[in-house]
């Protein structure tokens, strides 16, 4: 029998993926309110992620059933769900027939190919360095098509924008199968800057199961993508040693 340290950080991940199959379920029913709820709980499902890693961490109850336990989740809660609200909630307008509807089906089967390629190659390889993401995590771009979907439904902006959904998918899933980086989430030598990161991530565990300010929750996971991106991009390491020096500061 395992470990009791175990028993925690796998059922977060168990919690993950059943969210993740009930937000596939609420987005195939598409009554009234499911959308927004199927789009809440791929928010709810990234939490458990974070909470999960932490907890591995913490308790120093990582294994290699975990990892892939984790990609299974990750690949039903981040890839599947986000691809299942975008198409039924696109197939719901009634403008997706003949070929559009088999394009929106290739964009969404693409988003979720992606991250399968992704975790894949995560689970044999190093994935990423302590510091830096290669490539945008399934995790984080999940929470991107989601609080933008609750931010666009909040605010009732143009139809328009929704139906830039499948581009949205397409850049996302080439973004995580890209080589980009991105900083990862950790303490810094900054103080402040360690205030303002883990202000925003204590928040985000408050209004996230209290289904509140989704333009919030698409600010940070949006912003937290462009700027880390950007500053990778602005500071490319000359060699392994120089990257690390460069995040640690």
């Amino acid at each position: 029998m395992p470990p009791l340290k175990y028993f925690v950080p796998n059922s977060f991940t168990a919690a993950s993926l059943l969210i993740g199959l009930a937000s596939i379920v609420l987005s195939a029913q598409g009554g009234p309110g499911d959308f927004e709820l199927a789009a809440w709980m791929i928010l709810w499902a990234t939490l458990l992620d974070k909470a999960e890693g932490a907890t591995a961490r913490l308790c120093k109850a990582t294994s290699d059933f975990g990892v892939q336990f984790d990609s299974f989740a990750d690949f039903v809660a981040f890839g599947m769900a986000p691809a299942a609200l975008i198409y039924f909630r696109l197939m719901a307008t009634g403008h997706y027939l003949g070929w559009h509807k088999w394009a929106l089906m290739l964009s969404a089967g693409l988003y979720v190919l992606a991250l399968a390629v992704r975790l894949a190659r995560f689970n044999i390889t190093a994935g990423s360095s302590d510091d830096v993401f290669i490539g945008i995590p399934g995790t984080l771009m999940g929470a991107v098509v989601a609080s933008g979907y609750l931010t666009w439904d909040k605010y009732h902006l143009a139809i328009d924008v929704l139906k830039l959904s499948p581009a949205y998918l397409l850049i996302g899933a080439l973004l995580m199968v890209s080589n980009v980086r991105l900083p990862k989430l950790k303490v810094r030598k900054s103080r402040a800057f360690n205030v303002v990161q883990f202000s925003n991530v204590a928040v985000a565990y408050v209004v996230g199961p209290l289904m509140l300010w989704p333009e919030y929750l698409f600010s940070l996971a949006a912003g937290y993508t462009i700027v880390g991106v950007t500053w990778c991009w602005l500071r490319p390491p000359q060699s392994q040693d120089e990257a690390t020096e460069q995040l640690a500061t």
